[in-house]
């Protein structure tokens, strides 16, 4: 059975890092072995090891040929058959040290953001030149790749898939008391994520609504600057910022609407693939691949990015109209058993593999 190696330079923790875990876990239940090198003080590095994943410590320094060279020593102890990247410092070095080696393994880079690839020489080489395929996590990346110039041929959208039994509306209890009417953002708390729009359109909501609760689910970067801003606001007393939690689907249980403001990088966001498996209606803003999945008014509802005033409207509007939220959740949940289960994603990632080692 084939060897799969992840490469992670990232050090912190969210959607990006929480797919390599459940997609290597979903592989080795298909009888691939699978190894994540990572830097030994990352958070990938602890969860791979607590998930039952075998981590390997490393570092990735792109403007340093040693990493290369320890790399290609990793690479060729190890011998995968084919490596998947995921950031630019692990991409670049896994890549070279790949070429090296000898063992000479498939190089997948894999591209989570939709942050916009310019056609440079730098680009070519990390997206169209040295690796065998890239997958994208989402159709927009890919398309907008090719319109760059990138091989259509070697380019595949793979959304993240989400593990429909545990997120399961029949099956799951919420966790927090459903008093009032509930509203939530789910995600690493990123400036990006448009956690800001959230904040402004809540004193107009509630004025209409006066017993909503806020709830703002994640850790990140801007944890101590959301915290400023609710501690001077009039509405501190209506939102709870929770942390990191990992029962997610027990919080999407209890709320009655998920928003995700995001306005840059996105690929399919895993919050709003998992808040469409629990059946919640979801308000999201046109950005990166999200309307791949929000489909307006079918599956969820579309906004402009940036735009406090139409999550407030939405938001309210959802409120009086018990049904229109119901029917989006069913649809959504259809949505997701349909096209964005982990078993459709895994199938997906396992045809690549195939494909790029047929004699394995």
């Amino acid at each position: 059975m084939l060897k799969i190696l992840h490469t992670e330079s990232s050090m912190g923790w969210g959607g990006q890092e929480i797919r390599i875990v459940r997609e290597s876990l979903g592989m080795i239940q298909r009888g691939y072995q699978v190894l994540i090198a990572a830097p030994p003080d990352s958070v990938i590095f602890r969860k791979a090891g607590e998930a039952g994943l075998i981590a390997l410590p490393a570092v990735f320094r792109k403007t340093n040929p040693l990493s290369i060279i320890r790399a290609a020593a990793l690479i060729d102890r190890e011998r995968p058959d084919i490596i998947n990247t995921h950031s630019s410092s692990d991409s670049w070095v896994a890549t070279l040290a790949a070429k090296i080696s000898k063992t000479k393994p498939a190089v997948i880079r894999t591209k989570h953001l939709s942050t916009q690839v310019k056609s440079s020489l730098s680009a070519r080489l990390i997206y169209a030149i040295l690796p065998d395929a890239v997958i994208t996590t989402g159709e927009e990346i890919r398309n907008n790749m090719i319109k760059a110039g990138f091989p259509a041929d070697k380019i595949l959208s793979v959304p993240t898939g989400v593990d429909t039994d545990r997120f399961d509306p029949a099956k799951v209890t919420p966790v927090f008391s459903r008093q009032g009417f509930s509203v939530g953002m789910i995600g690493v708390l990123r400036s990006w994520k448009g956690h800001q729009f959230l904040f402004e359109a809540i004193p107009s909501i509630l004025e209409r609504i006066p017993d909503a609760l806020f709830y703002v689910v994640g850790d990140g970067p801007q944890k101590l600057h959301l915290e400023k801003i609710i501690a001077d606001a009039s509405f501190r007393n209506r939102i709870v910022l929770t942390g990191h939690r990992e029962d997610v689907p027990e919080i999407m249980a209890s709320l009655d609407i998920i928003v995700h403001p995001s306005f840059a990088n996105e690929g399919v966001p895993q919050t709003i693939l998992q808040a469409l498996a629990m059946a919640k209606p979801v308000i999201a803003s046109d950005a990166g691949a999200i309307k791949e999945v929000v489909i307006n008014n079918r599956t969820g509802i579309l906004i402009e990015p940036k735009n406090s005033a139409q999550i407030a409207a939405k938001i309210m509007e959802l409120h009086d109209s018990p049904e229109l939220a119901a029917g989006l959740g069913r649809e959504g949940r259809r949505l997701v058993d349909q096209k964005h289960s982990v078993g459709i994603m895994l199938d997906k990632i396992e045809a690549l593999y195939r494909k790029l080692r047929p004699n394995a």
